[in-house]
Parts: structure tokens; sequence; C-alpha cells
């Protein structure tokens, strides 16, 4: 999964946790990291964690993905969080902005 310049791949989500700490996430296909597609949904699981030295420094972190079937309902909670956000915000600004120039 990558993005370049906010459009690519990417999990959002983090549904049915077990105890041994994995989760069900859901890849989508994003435009300025908006969630347009859904792709696929995974179990996740974290692996090692490793520090990083020559060209970039940092942590690389390591996950193992299994897929399951779609989530439908991880689906529509992404859609409504993220464009319900947007969408509040959008008309919150617009609201404001009225206030000032009326």
């Amino acid at each position: 999964m990558q993005t370049i310049n906010g459009v690519g791949t990417t999990l959002y989500g983090k549904r049915e946790v077990n105890t041994d700490g994995s989760f069900i996430a859901t890849k989508w296909f994003v435009f300025f990291l908006l969630p347009i597609i859904p792709l696929g949904s995974y179990r996740v699981w974290q692996g090692k964690t490793e520090m990083t030295i020559l060209l970039f420094p940092g942590q690389e972190t390591q996950y193992k993905m299994v897929p399951v079937p779609l989530n439908f309902r991880q689906i529509i909670y992404t859609y409504l969080a993220i464009y319900g956000v947007l969408i509040l915000s959008t008309v919150g600004a617009y609201y404001i902005i009225g206030l000032f120039f009326t």
C-alpha cells in the first residue's frame, strides 16, 4: 500500500479486535486521502518494529494481512465518519462566514 500526494491505497478502520492484538481493517483507494472505493477487508497482525538508519531514519513496522470478507459495517462507518465531518465542517464554515458578511 502506498499513497503519492494523497492518491493510492491505504487501510482505514479497526474493528473486531482479538486478544492476540489482531484487528479487521479495510483497504481503500483514496484520493487526497479521502476513501473512495473499498478494495477489501483484512485481518491485520502487527509485526516487529525496526529502526532504520540508512536513507530515511525512523521506524519501520511490518504487518501480516489475511484477506477476509468485506466488512460492510466498517465501510459504512468510514464513509459516515469521513464525509460526515467534511459536510458538518463545510456547513459550519458557511454559517460562520454568513454571520460575518451579512
